[in-house]
């Protein structure tokens, strides 16, 4: 997630949702070789705040110069998922693979270790896939630095996330079927199953706190540990609004797997997070996507532990 004030939104992690510690460090031309942005040499710095959920790792990242973190954020603003860090058998070969189907490079860099190096590349993906890829190289001798500092400095602090686990990654398009041949043509990939979401299967549908109908169709796959859902909305809903204001090519929201769905919405709620939409699946499985941006950075969509996975594997 790219953000104006990296103090600020480490903040909102730490000692409003409990997640953390944060290891911070910042990216320049003195720990990084080889930055390439757009393209063409130069030199742009940034700083990450790092921490996990679960076994995905989440980056906060402030920009210091021009970047294709700063130019995201200069477009939409902060509240987006800017990009998912895919792992590869083979680095050299996904690049190539890539460059052959006409998509670009849009940023590289090597970052430096205390050993070793961690090569990192940044793929123009948002209209195959719909949202930006990093994929990456660790050198087998890579030593990882350590950080500028820890966020909280503070060590005696507790760490109680509210989340689990990271299950999803919701992406909008505007033609499900076409994503699907998109998917099929240039990775292989088909989808586990395709489900619609309708006044015949959810119960309780409310939008943006109003009882509402939507219907939404969906398409679900497999990428390592996560779900990819691709939702192509057919009536108004709070995708069919995110896909008139941004357009394909961005991630809308990320699903987390929590232990206590009714005391989860209830700790959002006393922090005066909005429920922006909600249902009940085949009146067994409650979701709830929360007005989480300013504090997150993302949309949040939480669903009871090892439920959803049940209904869609």
């Amino acid at each position: 997630m790219v953000v104006s004030n990296l103090s600020i939104s480490m903040e909102k992690y730490v000692y409003g949702c409990g997640l953390g510690p944060m290891y911070v460090l910042e990216f320049n031309k003195y720990n990084v070789q080889n930055m390439h942005l757009y393209g063409k040499k130069k030199n742009y710095s940034m700083n990450l705040g790092v921490c996990n959920i679960g076994d995905v790792r989440f980056e906060l990242i402030e920009p210091i110069s021009r970047s294709i973190y700063s130019d995201y954020l200069d477009k939409y603003n902060e509240g987006i998922i800017h990009h998912l860090k895919l792992g590869v058998d083979d680095y050299s070969k996904v690049i190539e693979f890539f460059k052959s189907n006409g998509i670009k490079v849009i940023q590289h860099g090597e970052q430096l270790g205390d050993m070793g190096k961690n090569i990192y590349t940044y793929l123009d993906t948002s209209d195959s896939l719909g949202f930006i890829v990093e994929v990456v190289h660790v050198t087998s001798d890579f030593k990882k630095p350590k950080p500028d500092y820890w966020f909280p400095q503070n060590k005696k602090i507790f760490f109680m996330p509210v989340f689990k686990k990271v299950f999803r990654v919701g992406i909008v398009v505007k033609n499900l079927n076409n994503k699907i041949k998109d998917y099929k043509n240039l990775f292989g990939m088909d989808p586990t199953v395709v489900k619609g979401f309708n006044i015949r299967n959810v119960k309780d549908m409310r939008v943006y706190d109003r009882k509402k109908s939507y219907d939404i169709k969906a398409g679900f796959y497999m990428l390592g540990n996560v779900q990819i859902m691709l939702i192509e909305p057919l009536s108004e809903s709070i995708f069919s609004d995110f896909l008139k204001r941004y357009g394909e090519g961005l991630p809308h929201h990320l699903g987390i797997e929590v232990e206590d769905y009714d005391k989860v919405l209830f700790f959002f709620k006393s922090k005066g997070v909005e429920i922006i939409q909600s249902g009940n699946y085949l009146n067994k499985l409650k979701y709830s996507y929360l007005s989480t941006s300013s504090d997150l950075s993302y949309i949040l969509e939480i669903a009871q532990k090892n439920r959803f996975t049940d209904f869609f594997p």
